[in-house]
């Protein structure tokens, strides 16, 4: 795993779940290896995009925070399971979480939220956007079955706001309704965690380049690439919970260009 990432007083660690290996061409439909010719740091030897399944641990003050859940113990071309050994690995276990934070509601960002109809982190507060839980839970049958059990311990925000110690919320829809960009800080450091607003950096690099699984692309375009503007050379630290091995980076400005580098 990478690096734990110190922001301030603010220790934020990976928590690796699985991966999914796909073609680039075929992970963003469309595109062509021409296309990605300018952009090869991003894709492994044989021109694959690796996709990082799984979240982040933040510990802020006495709040053991968990954003992002992965995909859970299912295997083939999401192939997860591994967060609770992950969470492990840092001396913390489930009972340990006292709140779990989603970016939004996906299924492969809350696969360890419930296991068999049982709440996984059992102390936690469950956290996250109410447009998502309106989206989701109810219309669709899976994330119903799958969150409905969080009910009782459900707390929901509906804009950009302080959520806890160091921890804000700040409302980037379009990849789902309510889809969060989670910014920590403390102290004159800051850093952010992007959910699914961007899935490889070359989205931040490129404005032209289109996300993954928008349920409204247009709007999804119009939050990445206000979000690019804002961290082009502004050196914050930023991951979003596809990038392999959950690794921080920055957005830098040259010569009329962005650059990513890690």
């Amino acid at each position: 795993m990478s690096e734990t990432m110190r922001i301030g007083a603010i220790d934020v660690m990976p928590v690796v779940d699985g991966r999914a290996m796909l073609p680039a061409t075929e992970a963003f439909a469309g595109t062509t290896d021409e296309q990605w010719a300018p952009h090869r740091q991003f894709l492994t030897d044989d021109g694959r995009i690796e996709l990082a399944l799984g979240g982040f641990l933040v510990r802020s003050g006495d709040h053991v925070v968990l954003v992002d859940t992965g995909v859970g113990r299912v295997q083939g071309l999401f192939d997860g399971g591994r967060l609770l050994d992950s969470l492990a690995a840092y001396g913390v276990a489930p009972t340990d979480v006292t709140d779990v934070v989603f970016t939004h509601l996906h299924f492969d960002h809350v696969g360890w939220a419930t296991q068999r109809g049982e709440i996984v982190f059992p102390n936690a507060t469950y956290r996250c956007d109410e447009r998502d839980w309106a989206h989701f839970v109810g219309p669709d049958p899976g994330a119903t079955k799958k969150l409905s059990p969080l009910e009782g311990r459900l707390a929901t925000w509906s804009a950009s706001v302080p959520l806890l110690p160091g921890i804000d919320t700040m409302v980037a829809p379009g990849h789902t309704p309510g889809s969060t960009i989670i910014v920590l800080s403390s102290g004159a450091d800051r850093a952010m965690l992007l959910g699914d607003v961007v899935h490889c950096p070359v989205e931040l690099v490129d404005d032209e380049w289109a996300g993954l699984g928008d349920v409204d692309p247009t709007l999804a375009k119009r939050t990445r690439n206000a979000l690019a503007r804002e961290l082009e050379g502004d050196e914050v630290p930023v991951a979003a919970a596809h990038f392999p091995g959950l690794q921080f980076g920055r957005l830098l400005a040259a010569n009329g260009k962005r650059a990513w580098v890690v």
